[in-house]
């Protein structure tokens, strides 16, 4: 379990993400994130970012790529996440590819 400031470091971090690219998504996908923000859910902010970058086809460098699979292990999703019981398999599969795009999964 993080302490409060390893969780500031990582709730800091994945607004520097979330930020440079939240533009990019749809409205919906940025009003749920930033719901999860204020009411402090990072774990389902990032979960839900994720997702929406994958199922919205974001493109994302390799670095970005790799600093979001390890923020969401940094926050356990890959033991426990609320919107997909396959969260873990579908991002770590998608962002473990070394190209600069995402990969279009299967996400109903």
């Amino acid at each position: 379990m993080m302490n409060e400031t390893e969780y500031q470091r990582v709730d800091a971090r994945f607004r520097r993400v979330f930020d440079r690219y939240a533009a990019q998504l749809s409205e919906e996908s940025q009003t749920n994130i930033c719901h999860f923000l204020e009411v402090a859910e990072i774990e389902m902010a990032c979960e839900s970012f994720v997702l929406s970058l994958l199922e919205e086809e974001i493109q994302l460098s390799v670095d970005v790529k790799r600093e979001l699979l390890d923020l969401a292990l940094g926050l356990q999703l890959d033991r426990e996440s609320v919107f997909r019981s396959d969260f873990w398999q579908l991002a770590s599969t998608a962002f473990a590819s070394a190209s600069t795009s995402t990969r279009r999964l299967p996400l109903s």
